[in-house]
């Protein structure tokens, strides 16, 4: 039954929003994991990491900062050939072999004994970990759920919420039994048996597990049928989705989003306490009580994703983000309060929306390639929050005038695909041909 192709038949079709099937509920959960280190270890744990690595190996905790931005850009761009590996060499061997390539790189960068084996082991442990969770692993979900890309998104990215809220726990406590660097490496050791589970448990289509597409027989019918269509057409390859305007548009867009919030939560708890006159563990507090709200925010705005359409539920984002942002300037601490639910909720969403968009107009057959182009994009754009901040903080001091231009970006995010045409991969090719046909009575 593993290895065996479904036959497409008379069965009923399985319609409901969250029917993924017991195989497909796997691939979810895996899904949340591979995110949960991609966020924990590259993101939110580099918090804790750098300070404790710099302590425990004598270094100067400057030094070991200014490393982070330019690994975590240069990784931005190592990752991009991770769409060209799986294509050429299968989905799954490159899923797995990157997966144990990023615990034995994390293992060494735990350990790394000079400051510049530590820069390049950081690195590799960046780019390897986003590789198999951002580029490889959304491919599998996008083979397993082609159109329900936007619920499988909210759901999914609680792995990210929930490393936010955790990660900062996990390894405190583990270095507080030993060091930082043991730490790491039970991180890395973890990672390492999390692929070794993949390999056994995870197929990268549902078609080799026995499965239909979307858990839906008629979906998988519609697929076999414009993939058919497809046949002798070359697929799509990094200099034409470089060259496609809307992979800049998607790209710059939702790396606003991204730009936001890195801009607004990296000063948020100084803004509690600067503003507001909030204790520090009283911000900190907020901070993740904002994060317990972004997995609900999560589900949400996948449902919304799911209902409306991935582009108006991305500019309704937009605009959410942008008001929520305002909200939090109110001197009212109610109004604040508001700010701070719809902050939350957007936190939850925002990295919902780009696999989501990449799934519904590149499809399965391109989403590997197209994707890891639209994923540097966002990581690009995203990365110039720090450089906006720095600039924006010099020149007017404060924290408003800072967190008025975060908010209109968000909006300009969101109003970006206002004009932006967007045909499914899967279903689009029939209704551009009903289409035609309508026009030419």
């Amino acid at each position: 039954m593993a290895d065996k192709t479904p036959t497409f038949g008379n069965t009923k079709p399985s319609t409901g929003m969250y029917n993924f099937g017991r195989k497909g509920w796997t691939v979810v959960i895996y899904q949340v994991v591979w995110f949960f280190f991609m966020t924990g270890m590259t993101v939110d744990g580099l918090n804790i990491i750098v300070p404790q690595i710099a302590a425990y190996r004598g270094w100067d905790p400057n030094a070991v900062l200014s490393i982070s931005t330019p690994a975590s850009i240069i990784a931005l761009f190592i990752v991009v050939i991770f769409g060209g590996l799986a294509k050429k060499f299968g989905l799954k061997r490159v899923m797995v072999i990157t997966m144990f390539a990023a615990g034995a790189a994390t293992i060494c960068y735990g350990n790394a004994p000079t400051i510049a084996l530590y820069a390049v082991f950081l690195v590799a442990m960046v780019a390897l970990i986003n590789a198999f969770a951002l580029t490889l692993g959304l491919s599998i979900c996008t083979n397993w759920f082609p159109t329900k890309k936007g619920v499988i998104m909210g759901f999914t990215t609680i792995g990210m919420n929930l490393a936010s809220a955790l990660i900062s726990q996990i390894l405190n406590q583990l270095s507080s039994r030993s060091n930082i660097a043991v730490a790491i490496t039970i991180m890395g050791c973890v990672i390492i048996i999390v692929g070794i589970l993949t390999a056994i448990f995870i197929k990268d289509t549902p078609e080799k597990a026995g499965c239909y597409p979307d858990n839906d027989p008629e979906i998988a019918k519609l697929i076999q049928k414009e993939e058919k269509a497809l046949e002798g057409s070359s697929e799509i390859g990094y200099g034409e989705a470089l060259k496609n305007p809307k992979t800049w548009i998607f790209g710059i867009a939702y790396g606003f989003f991204g730009l936001a919030t890195v801009g607004i939560m990296s000063q948020l708890a100084g803004y509690f306490m600067t503003v507001k006159h909030y204790s520090l563990q009283t911000s900190l507090n907020i901070i993740t009580i904002a994060a317990v709200i972004g997995v609900v925010g999560s589900i949400i705005w996948g449902i919304v994703d799911q209902k409306v359409g991935t582009k108006k539920a991305s500019i309704l984002f937009g605009i959410w983000y942008c008001i929520g942002i305002l909200l939090l300037l109110s001197p009212n601490n109610i109004i604040m309060v508001i700010g701070i639910v719809m902050l939350g909720a957007g936190i939850g969403g925002n990295g919902n929306f780009a696999p989501s968009m990449a799934a519904l107009v590149y499809g399965r057959r391109d989403f590997p390639i197209c994707y890891s182009v639209l994923n540097m994009i966002v990581g690009i754009v995203r990365s110039c929050s720090f450089v906006l901040l720095a600039i924006l903080r010099s020149a007017f001091g404060g924290y408003t005038v800072p967190y008025v231009v975060f908010a209109l970006i968000a909006l300009a995010g969101g109003l970006m695909l206002i004009g932006v045409k967007v045909v499914a991969a899967v279903g689009g090719m029939e209704k551009e041909i009903d289409e035609q046909a309508a026009k030419a009575q």
